[in-house]
């Protein structure tokens, strides 16, 4: 090395690297220091290199297309690093420009991440603060619903206390809401009324107005708007219904029902539009310039001046008074209107005087208003005195009246003037009959009255027009009606308008082609469905108010039984709170009266055991057990006690703890029925005591205490003692029950086991007291041999095993 020069190595150096980087043949391979000398210490060890050639083929790999190793680990650890944090990556040299652009786009890439992320946080907080606060607010409003006082203020004073309020002090303490009532403020008011309706009845004073009731909790909640739905249901369910029709359906379907039913409900808009005229006018009186008396007259003049109409063309002022006095339902008032008019009509007043005095023209005079209507008054001009032709001679129904019906109201008026309900010498096409104007107003559709924002204008629409279960299903489908809806519903069913579904699991409005008629169109509504639906929400925290709404029920029949005893039944099983509603035993066995005893009348025992029959085909035998003592059906509540003890009884109180609540509960039974002298079923008595005593038996096994084991068995005389009286035992054995005979397997192990114990136990004792337990082992191995019943295999195997270790 001495003779060498560093030029000539330098020079050297650089012509290898030139030949490998002139090179097609590999491809050039970088190895950082580390690598290197390991390499070298794998050569010079001669130790095998274990990836190492696959480490090589990657290397030639990712080289032969641009990749170096060492760059590539740098840049993934600097990678792995900022996808943690998602901060943007270090800058490097300017000169660099792929490095610049690819640190760019991976900058962007995080940035956007970073973004995301915050967006995601930022929603998930908003969506959970809100979430809390709806449900904040709904406590906030349930709190407030249940500080309702009875006169509709606050009141801080009413009792939270869990218990609820006897019979004598409902009404002086009004409905005690527990913290855990789920009714809502209208749901009390409503409940409390509801209340006094069935105290009246059971205490059989006179049947008080329902809709009155029902009235007193909207005017005590101040909202005119149900407010005046409970005045429309009022007027017209105050119809003069006179009928010979016994049933509901026929009632419904009845002229002369219609017809009050279709005047009260025109009755109503004209009252109500009258109300509305007085607003107007009092609201502005300096314009109205009311003077004199208020009677409907002066109210239409004064009203024509705070609101002038609006119609197109001329306009006669005495032909719009004579209108708007029929609409406020003055006819009094349109008569004097009427005869004013002169020129070319000088027969309204006339006209007017007949449908005054008769409600209706007769065929003469409506025949010459209609020639009068063809000849000039349609293409006059005049809109209202085109309507008033249309409301008195009922002339083209199909028009809309446009122009003067400005509202809902307006246009429900004029057609409800113009249904024809009498059998008239027309033809049909031009006669509005009641289903030809719901044949119309379903063809407008929910959707033109804007129902899903309007509902209460809507379901005034229906039931205006003679549609009441349909009005009653539609309100029903907003929760925050149904209320309302439901308790319409029990007004028409306590004033016998309401038509009922035939079927208790048909749909809630249903319908049936013989219902049909010329006159209307009728639906089914399935009350108790509905009633149901509604108590559901509170029965379980409320059952005593869903107890009263289920009373209305009481006359209605599903399968030839009392559908308040079903509803009743389905009531107390969901609650399970049957000391309350079914009442409980005293001590010397008599029943104490419970919340159902001030509703059945009488057959108080009878719903309990259709309780207790509900409740054992659920599956709900303890249940069941309690249900049948109560209601005097000691048997029933044996055979079920039965069944349960049976499979129970070889186990130990620690395997198994129903068997500990079902022997305390077979104890009270017992002693109580034994105290009583109760009258029972012989086999089921000797087989409850039997398993009685066989519990009693497996408890002292269990313990160890196995003399006292071995005498209970004896005394029950189940098994054998001695090979002579084998035979007896098993003749005896075809009469005990099934409870009892299942358990002979583990009856005959049991006693098997204790006695090879004290075989053990007698190995230096005399040999008769030896031969004494042989001989009952050697009985009972014969019994179980005799039998005439199939005994588990394991069990006849250790029962032998046992024998023969007492050998």
């Amino acid at each position: 090395m001495a003779g060498v020069e560093l030029d000539d190595i330098l020079q050297q150096a650089e012509r290898l690297r030139a030949d490998l980087d002139g090179g097609d043949e590999l491809p050039r391979v970088q190895r950082n220091f580390q690598q290197l000398l390991d390499a070298g210490k794998r050569l010079r060890t001669g130790a095998p290199t274990t990836n190492d050639g696959a480490q090589v083929k990657a290397s030639l790999l990712l080289s032969s297309h641009g990749y170096e190793i060492p760059q590539i680990s740098d840049r993934l650890k600097t990678l792995a690093s900022a996808a943690q944090s998602l901060e943007p990556l270090d800058p490097i040299c300017d000169t660099d420009i792929e490095g610049f652009l690819r640190n760019e786009r991976e900058n962007a890439i995080i940035a956007v991440l970073e973004e995301q992320k915050s967006k995601s946080f930022e929603s998930v907080e908003k969506a959970y603060w809100k979430t809390r606060l709806s449900e904040w607010e709904k406590e906030k409003q349930n709190i407030l619903g249940k500080l309702i006082g009875t006169d509709g203020s606050l009141n801080f004073t009413q009792d939270f206390s869990t218990t609820r309020p006897s019979n004598s002090d409902y009404l002086d303490s009004g409905l005690k809401a527990n913290t855990r009532s789920l009714m809502d403020a209208w749901e009390v008011g409503y409940a409390r009324q509801v209340y006094v309706y069935n105290e009246k009845i059971l205490s059989g004073s006179i049947r008080p107005n329902f809709v009155d009731l029902c009235k007193v909790t909207a005017e005590k909640m101040r909202d005119e708007n149900i407010l005046s739905l409970w005045n429309m249901v009022k007027c017209v369910i105050d119809a003069r219904i006179s009928s010979s029709e016994k049933s509901v359906l026929g009632r419904r379907l009845s002229n002369r029902v219609i017809t009050e039913i279709v005047k009260q409900a025109r009755r109503y808009l004209e009252d109500a539009y009258k109300e509305y005229m007085r607003k107007c006018v009092q609201a502005r009186l300096q314009t109205a310039k009311l003077g004199g008396s208020l009677n409907a007259l002066n109210l239409v003049e004064s009203f024509l001046k705070v609101k002038p109409p609006q119609v197109s063309g001329h306009s006669d002022a005495n032909w719009a008074k004579l209108y708007f006095c029929l609409r406020c339902g003055d006819l009094e008032a349109a008569q004097e209107i009427a005869s004013r008019i002169r020129g070319s009509t000088p027969e309204i007043s006339g006209w007017i005087d007949e449908y005054m005095n008769n409600g209706t023209l007769s065929p003469n005079s409506k025949h010459q208003l209609q020639l009068l209507y063809k000849r000039t008054v349609r293409n006059g001009g005049d809109p209202f005195e085109i309507a008033i032709f249309c409301i008195l001679g009922c002339c083209d129904v199909m028009e809309s009246h446009n122009e003067i019906a400005e509202k809902t109201d307006d246009y429900l008026w004029i057609k409800l003037s113009q249904v024809c309900v009498e059998k008239t010498q027309s033809s049909h096409s031009e006669v509005l009959t009641l289903s030809k104007l719901q044949a119309i107003l379903a063809d407008y559709g929910e959707s033109h009255f804007n129902a899903a924002a309007n509902p209460l204008l809507y379901f005034q629409v229906l039931f205006l027009t003679y549609q009441f279960e349909a009005a009653v299903e539609f309100l029903s489908r907003f929760p925050d009606l149904r209320c309302h809806a439901l308790h319409v519903a029990l007004a028409l069913h306590e004033a016998d308008l309401l038509i009922k579904a035939n079927n208790l699991h048909d749909a809630l409005v249903s319908s049936k082609q013989s219902d049909q008629s010329q006159l209307t169109t009728v639906q089914r509504l399935n009350l108790p469905r509905l009633l149901m639906i509604y108590t559901r929400k509170f029965e379980l925290t409320d059952p005593r108010e869903a107890l009263n709404y289920l009373y209305f029920l009481r006359d209605e029949k599903h399968e030839n039984e009392s559908l308040f005893m079903q509803c009743t039944s389905e009531l107390i099983r969901e609650t399970g709170d049957y000391a309350l509603l079914l009442g409980g035993l005293n001590p010397d066995g008599s029943r104490r009266p419970g919340l159902v005893d001030r509703y059945c009348q009488g057959s108080t025992k009878e719903l309990i055991t259709k309780v207790a029959q509900d409740t054992e085909s659920k599956g709900l035998f303890e249940d069941a057990v309690l249900l049948y003592d109560l209601c005097g059906k000691y048997d029933n509540a044996l055979k079920l006690l039965n069944a349960l003890l049976s499979p129970l009884v070889p186990n130990s109180d620690q395997a198994h703890s129903d068997r500990v609540r079902l022997k305390e509960l077979a104890a009270n039974l017992a002693h109580r029925y034994r105290a009583m002298s109760v009258e029972l079923s012989t086999d089921l008595q000797s087989t409850f005591y039997i398993l009685l005593d066989l519990s009693m038996f497996f408890d002292q096994y269990h313990l160890g205490h196995y003399d006292a084991a071995l005498d209970v068995i004896n005394e029950l005389h189940i098994l054998p003692v001695k090979s002579e009286t084998v035979q007896e035992k098993v003749r005896a054995f075809s009469s005990y029950s099934d409870e009892v005979r299942q358990n002979i397997g583990e009856i005959l192990l049991a006693t098997m086991k204790m006695l090879g114990a004290r075989r053990k136990q007698l190995r230096s004792s005399s040999a008769r007291d030896v031969a004494a337990v042989k001989a009952h082992a050697r009985a009972l191995l014969t019994f179980a041999g005799m039998l005439p019943y199939q005994l588990p295999g394991d069990i006849t195997s250790k029962l032998v095993q046992i024998e023969v270790d007492m050998l």
